[in-house]
């Protein structure tokens, strides 16, 4: 399995993009980094990813998937069929997303040209897509909307992702079902609605056969035992 940052920052960080990790050329996990100069930028054409899952409903994590959409039904006439999974009101969300980006003439021809389906997912639903096992965790970050984290299992890699979360059950069951997990550290030190350094720490120390690769970093700080993401860097997993 190959995961390739396509933004590694915080919501405001002055030195990364917003989030969204390409898992194999095929899936997009959240949709905040600017895509459609990120995906040629490392070789992949704007129509190859064949699903995208939204973690929450914050700018930072999906606003860029408007773009996405529109670069593909217009500039790609064969772009093959995109899902996007996400928490429960991820269709109205996306409507309106498209109805406030583009307007709905334009929202409705892309829907059918682009034969987009949804799937809205919440805590202990799976799914299989493009080959991945995927299950959903519940995380808790924000009151507002169901937030999620997911499991991506392929080829004996079972890949966690936090999207956003403070400590909470939902997080600590999606790092003991995983291998690898890619983790939010937003924070130096402890506060509200993210996770902390000392959060991770104590994460990586209750899961130590768990490999942990961080992002979504407000901090540049380096925590022993784990790697820190950058953006358009590239892993093959098993590390």
């Amino acid at each position: 399995m190959q995961v390739t940052f396509l933004g590694s920052g915080a919501a405001f960080s002055p030195t990364a993009y917003n989030a969204s990790i390409l898992v194999d050329q095929t899936l997009l996990l959240d949709a905040g980094a600017p895509l459609c100069v990120h995906l040629p930028k490392v070789g992949v054409p704007l129509d190859r990813p064949t699903a995208v899952f939204i973690s929450h409903f914050h700018a930072d994590h999906c606003f860029n998937l408007a773009l996405l959409i529109a670069a593909r039904h217009e500039l790609f006439p064969a772009s093959p069929p995109l899902k996007i999974l996400g928490p429960l009101g991820t269709e109205d969300w996306l409507r309106q997303l498209l109805d406030l980006a583009w307007g709905e003439k334009f929202r409705r021809a892309a829907w059918e040209h682009l034969a987009m389906t949804v799937q809205e997912l919440d805590e202990g639903r799976g799914a299989e897509v493009a080959g991945y096992r995927v299950r959903a965790f519940r995380m808790a970050h924000v009151s507002t909307w169901t937030c999620l984290g997911y499991l991506l299992e392929k080829d004996g890699v079972r890949l966690g992702y936090t999207g956003d979360s403070a400590p909470c059950p939902g997080l600590d069951a999606l790092v003991q079902a995983s291998d690898h997990v890619i983790a939010e550290m937003t924070y130096a030190e402890p506060g509200k609605i993210h996770l902390s350094r000392q959060e991770v720490q104590g994460l990586m120390g209750r899961h130590p056969a768990v490999r942990f690769i961080l992002t979504h970093r407000g901090s540049d700080q380096p925590l022993d035992g784990a790697v820190l993401a950058r953006d358009f860097l590239t892993l093959d997993l098993p590390l």
